[in-house]
């Protein structure tokens, strides 16, 4: 038995805040933690064209970032907070250059820059692609659908996102079938509208 809870998995991504909670007492503010909104080399900024992440936690990649925006002077100021005269300055060094020439930048430099997507830019990135995070089928009635893939990737048995949805009552007869009845009591049940179950053409559905 495999017993998983949404709620579960949904709290374990509070691993780092729970530790915290554990050792202090204290319940996390909004903006104060460290990793969300409480240090400079690890905040969302705002671009010439958008918004960008810097994920620049380590010493290392604060210092590549520094170096290669030729500001040395802000190597020091890593875990200034927010709201301070150093994270104005670096706010204006990122309003200067547009989303993709900071992704250009981080390539070249190393220091955890990346552009914030909207929706439509995720779906259509090159990482979703490589995934085949997002898949076509061909639904009845309506043409090509897309859809999310499959995130769990197996190599023996992998999952088939390409399989359409079942029209209303398609398979109502097959299913009264495996509950148990019998051919003659689940043509009754259909012609009395017990139970109904569609074909593609609209009528009503029996196999024997």
């Amino acid at each position: 038995m495999v017993d998983i809870s949404m709620a579960d998995g949904a709290l374990s991504w509070l691993a780092l805040v729970a530790g915290r909670y554990f050792c202090d007492g204290e319940a996390p503010r909004r903006g104060e933690q460290q990793l969300a909104g409480g240090l400079l080399c690890y905040f969302p900024y705002e671009a010439a064209d958008g918004w960008v992440t810097c994920g620049a936690l380590e010493p290392k990649f604060w210092a590549a970032f520094c170096k290669g925006v030729e500001r040395p002077d802000l190597i020091e100021k890593q875990f200034e907070e927010p709201g301070s005269d150093a994270w104005r300055e670096v706010a204006e060094v990122f309003r200067s250059r547009t989303r993709d020439e900071w992704l250009a930048f981080n390539d070249e430099h190393d220091c955890c820059i990346e552009p914030v997507l909207d929706v439509g830019e995720a779906l259509d990135s090159e990482l979703v692609r490589a995934r085949q995070m997002v898949t076509a089928i061909e639904q009845p009635g309506l043409g090509e659908v897309r859809q999310l893939g499959v995130p769990v990737k197996m190599s023996r048995t992998p999952g088939d996102p390409t399989r359409p949805a079942p029209a209303f009552g398609e398979h109502t007869a097959e299913a009264l079938r495996e509950a148990g009845y019998s051919d003659a009591e689940v043509a009754e049940l259909l012609e009395s509208g017990a139970a109904a179950g569609l074909d593609d053409g609209g009528s009503v559905e029996f196999r024997a």
